[in-house]
C-alpha cells in the first residue's frame, strides 16, 4: 500500500517541495482565526472585525488568478520573489497601521498573498513522472486537510503564550518562510517561464475542459458549506451544538485517510470515470445522512463523506494537470482555489437561508447531496469533453 509513496519521497527535490508546501498553507488556517482575534482585540467590534476578515478572503479569492498569470508569463521564480516583498510590507502594514486602515490592510495583505499553492500543483507534473501524479497530488491534498486540522487547534494554544497580534505575526512568518523554501526548490528555479502567445482575459476560463473541472470544484466545496450547517443544525437536535466539531472532525480524518487510500494504488479505471463514482457516492450517503437516526448514525456516515470526498479533491487537480492549456499552467490552480472558495461561500449561504431554528439539518443535507449529483453530472461531461485530447498539457498551448 506505501510503495507508491516511498518511491514518491525518494525522488529528488519531492521533500523540499512538500516541506515549503506544509509550512506555507499552515499560515492559512492559523491566519484565519488569529486575524478575526486580533480584529476584535484591537477594533472592539465583532461585525468590524468580521469585515476584516471577509476583506481578507474576498481579495486572496479574487487575485490568487492573477498570481498564477504573473507566475505562468514570467516563471514562478521572479513571481514568486515579487510577492515575497510585497506581502511582506502588506503584513507590516497591517501589524503597524492605526484600526481605521486595518479592512484595508487586510484587503491588500489577500491580495498579495503568494501564490504558492498554484506553484506547488503546477511543479509536481515537471518533478514526477506521470505513474506518481496520483500519488503526489494525494500527498498534496493530504497536506492541505492537514493544515486545516492543526490550525485552529494551533491558535489557542499559541494565545496562552502571545496575543492574538502575535499569532498574526506567527502565521506570517510560515507563510514568508514557506515561500522562501520554495523559491529554494531546484523544481522552481529551474522552471523558466511560458510563451504566452495569445491570452484571453478570462485566461483558461475559455478552455471548456477546465471550467467544467473547476465548476466540479466549486461543487464540491458547496457540499462542505452545507454541511457545515447541516451537522451544527443536527447536532442541536441530538443534544449538543457543540458535537458538530466532532462531526467535522470526523469528516477531516475520513478525507485524509480517504485521499492517501487514492493515492496508494492504481485503480482500474480513468480518472475521469472515479470522479464520476465518487460524486455518485458521496451524493447517495448526503442524501442518507438527512434521515440519520441518532448521532452516532449521523457519525459513521459523516465519516463516510469524508473517504469520498478526499480522493475527489485530489482527482480534479490531477486531471486539471493533464488537460490544463500549458500557457495557463499556474493560473488554472490558482483558479483553483478561487473556485473552491465561491463555492464554500455559497454553500453555507444557500444552507444557512434553508436552515430554521430547531431544524434536523435534512433540508441542509438535501442541498448538498443535489451538488454532489450535478458534480457527478458534470463529472461525465468532463470525461466526454477531455477525451479526444491525446496530448498532455505540455504540449499544447490552448
Amino acid at each position: 500500500m506505501f510503495a507508491p509513496y516511498r518511491r514518491l519521497f525518494a525522488l529528488p527535490g519531492v521533500p523540499h517541495l512538500l516541506v515549503a508546501g506544509l509550512i506555507v498553507k499552515l499560515g492559512t488556517p492559523v491566519l484565519s482565526l488569529a486575524l478575526l482575534l486580533a480584529a476584535v482585540d484591537r477594533l472592539g467590534s465583532y461585525a468590524t472585525a468580521g469585515l476584516v476578515l471577509t476583506g481578507h478572503a474576498l481579495a486572496l479569492a479574487l487575485c490568487a488568478p492573477i498570481g498564477g498569470r504573473i507566475a505562468d508569463r514570467y516563471g514562478p521564480r521572479r513571481a514568486l520573489t515579487g510577492y515575497l516583498v510585497t506581502h511582506a510590507l502588506a503584513y507590516a502594514l497591517l501589524l503597524l497601521a492605526p484600526p481605521a486602515l486595518m479592512i484595508g490592510a487586510a484587503v491588500l495583505l489577500g491580495a498579495t498573498t503568494p501564490p504558492a499553492g498554484s506553484v506547488i500543483r503546477t511543479a509536481w507534473p515537471r518533478l514526477v513522472p506521470a505513474t506518481s501524479l496520483p500519488a503526489a497530488y494525494a500527498v498534496d491534498n493530504a497536506v492541505n486537510e492537514l493544515t486545516f486540522i492543526a490550525g485552529p487547534v494551533l491558535v489557542p494554544v499559541l494565545t496562552w503564550a502571545v496575543p492574538a497580534q502575535g499569532v498574526v505575526t506567527a502565521a506570517g512568518a510560515a507563510v514568508l518562510l514557506g515561500t522562501a523554501l520554495l523559491l529554494a526548490s531546484p523544481a522552481i528555479r529551474q522552471t523558466a517561464s511560458t510563451t504566452p502567445g495569445r491570452l484571453h482575459l478570462a485566461g483558461p476560463l475559455t478552455h471548456r475542459p477546465v471550467l467544467v473541472l473547476l465548476a466540479i470544484a466549486a461543487l464540491g466545496t458547496f457540499t462542505f458549506g452545507c454541511l457545515r450547517i447541516a451537522t451544527v443544525a443536527s447536532a442541536t437536535v441530538f443534544g449538543s451544538a457543540s458535537s458538530a466539531g466532532v462531526l467535522m472532525g470526523l469528516l477531516s480524518a475520513g478525507a485524509l485517510l480517504g485521499t492517501l487510500g487514492y493515492g496508494a494504488r492504481a485503480w482500474p479505471v480513468t480518472s475521469g470515470r472515479l470522479l464520476v463514482l465518487l460524486s455518485l457516492a458521496e451524493a447517495a450517503v448526503l442524501l442518507t445522512g438527512g434521515w440519520a437516526p441518532g448521532f452516532m448514525t449521523l457519525a459513521v456516515l459523516i465519516t463516510l463523506v469524508g473517504l469520498v470526498t478526499g480522493p475527489r479533491d485530489a482527482v480534479v487537480p490531477t486531471l486539471l494537470a493533464e488537460h490544463a492549456p500549458a500557457r495557463y499552467r499556474t493560473e488554472v490552480f490558482a483558479w483553483l482555489n478561487t473556485f473552491t472558495w465561491a463555492g464554500y461561500g455559497l454553500g453555507t449561504a444557500i444552507a444557512g437561508q434553508l436552515t430554521a431554528p430547531h431544524d434536523t439539518g435534512a433540508t441542509a443535507f438535501g442541498a448538498a447531496a443535489i451538488a454532489a449529483m450535478a458534480g457527478a453530472i458534470l463529472a461525465a461531461v468532463a470525461s466526454r469533453i477531455a477525451s479526444p485530447l491525446p496530448a498532455p498539457a505540455s504540449e499544447r498551448e490552448s
